[in-house]
């Protein structure tokens, strides 16, 4: 997603919305459905699709406290009777009708799609949740391809790319800092999210300046973890951090590695996926299934 895109689609529209919704007067109450349905659809992509730890979460949980607001104002100053609906009288009126339209058109059947991701009819492997110390938010996480750009890989289907969240409310200091310690997971220590035998270890590869990329090695430092009879995918990982040897096994909660970003990788993010059968398989944690801007308390 470009700079532009985000701030659009993350902050402006959905500002832009709710201040329309905020101060119309409404001709009749079927404008005003249309429009709150048009403003919710815009808010509820920017929160469910948009990449929250970007623009930070708190702006996300600030859409939804003045979306309510607005539609409460909006709602205590409708007039008392329902009218048959029609485009409306002027152009103004038109050019409000048929924007709201164009916006339910475009951004419900998206939500609708977005929303059937948070939810997979494949069986599970319930981990332990492989980092501490913080807020961590998904990037990329669910079982559709909007939410999830990993779905489109049969091995990678229900990968989750993890970051951190700082006192801000963003994964990092700034929109796209180039300095890796300006990204809040960066470092931080990976666990064994299940015990299991260690069957690869790669640790030698560099840790590369965003936006640079190891395209050659995708996975970059990665730990593969065999969990019965699932194979657990950690990548992405610092150089010369990883702690395991192949053969070593070990039990959950033991340290692994650190955060990094090596591989092919924008930017310092753990990147999880589970393998069964040469397919990828859903994962949990303590039960629960995460998706895109899911956060973990740790």
């Amino acid at each position: 997603m470009s700079n532009l895109s985000l701030l659009t689609t993350q902050l402006i529209l959905p500002l832009l919305f709710i201040l329309w919704l905020w101060g119309r007067r409404h001709s009749s109450r079927t404008h005003w459905v249309l429009q709150v349905l048009a403003t919710t659809s815009v808010v509820s992509f920017s929160l469910v699709v948009g990449a929250q730890a970007w623009t930070s979460i708190y702006i996300g949980s600030l859409w939804l406290i003045l979306l309510i607001v607005a539609f409460l104002k909006s709602f205590f100053r409708l007039s008392e009777n329902w009218k048959a609906f029609k485009l409306g009288e002027g152009w103004e009126e038109k050019i409000f009708t048929v924007t709201n339209i164009l916006i339910c058109i475009i951004f419900l059947p998206l939500n609708i799609y977005a929303f059937t991701g948070y939810f997979s009819v494949s069986e599970s492997v319930d981990l332990g949740f492989p980092l501490r110390n913080g807020v961590y938010i998904v990037g990329h996480g669910g079982s559709n391809p909007l939410i999830n750009y990993h779905n489109t890989n049969n091995r990678q289907r229900y990968a989750l790319d993890i970051s951190k969240i700082n006192a801000y409310g963003t994964r990092a200091k700034g929109l796209y800092p180039k300095q890796l310690k300006s990204y809040a997971v960066y470092g931080d220590t990976v666990y064994s999210p299940c015990k299991g035998k260690i069957q690869k270890t790669v640790s030698n590869l560099a840790d590369y300046t965003p936006p640079k990329r190891n395209k050659e090695h995708p996975a970059g430092n990665h730990v593969i973890i065999k969990c019965d009879e699932v194979r657990i995918f950690l990548a992405h990982l610092m150089q010369r951090s990883i702690v395991v040897d192949s053969g070593n096994v070990i039990n959950q909660d033991v340290p692994i590695g650190r955060v990094g970003n090596s591989g092919n990788t924008s930017e310092p993010h753990l990147h999880i996926h589970a393998v069964q059968n040469e397919k990828g398989i859903p994962i949990t944690f303590n039960g629960r299934f995460l998706v895109r801007n899911s956060l973990i308390w740790r």
